[in-house]
């Protein structure tokens, strides 16, 4: 199984993060739970309404590795909403992590991804729960 959540031992992910200055850094990871092997992390940080993510390290690479990777960025943005942020802007995005982003309707302003509305992209509801 995957547990996602926000790590309280900077242990766990200093190995993806070796530079002292993150330490202190936000962060959430994904683990297995049967063998705590880490599948990867991303380090953000938030003020007022807004994210921003600056790196995402996907140590997985299955063939369910973009289905972890959404988790954790649906439970990122679902924390983040529900601290009435509605900005997230992604730094240095590439392969995957960047398609996913732009299929979400991500720009790109100043040499990042944006989306100035992430709340009504990631969590809108499905045709199922909304009569169509």
């Amino acid at each position: 199984m995957v547990k996602i959540g926000f790590p309280k031992d900077f242990g766990k992910i200093k190995n993806l993060f070796p530079e002292k200055e993150k330490e202190q850094d936000l962060y959430i990871a994904a683990e297995n739970t049967e063998t705590s092997e880490l599948f990867g992390a991303v380090r953000f940080s938030y003020k007022k309404e807004q994210v921003d993510i600056f790196e995402m390290i996907m140590v997985y690479q299955g063939e369910d590795s973009m289905a972890i990777f959404d988790g954790i960025i649906r439970t990122l943005l679902f924390k983040m909403a529900d601290e009435e942020c509605t900005t997230l802007v992604v730094r240095n995005a590439q392969g995957e992590c960047k398609k996913y982003f732009e299929d979400h309707g991500f720009k790109i302003e100043s040499g990042n991804l944006v989306h100035h509305s992430f709340p009504g992209e990631f969590f809108k509801p499905c045709s199922g729960c909304s009569g169509k």
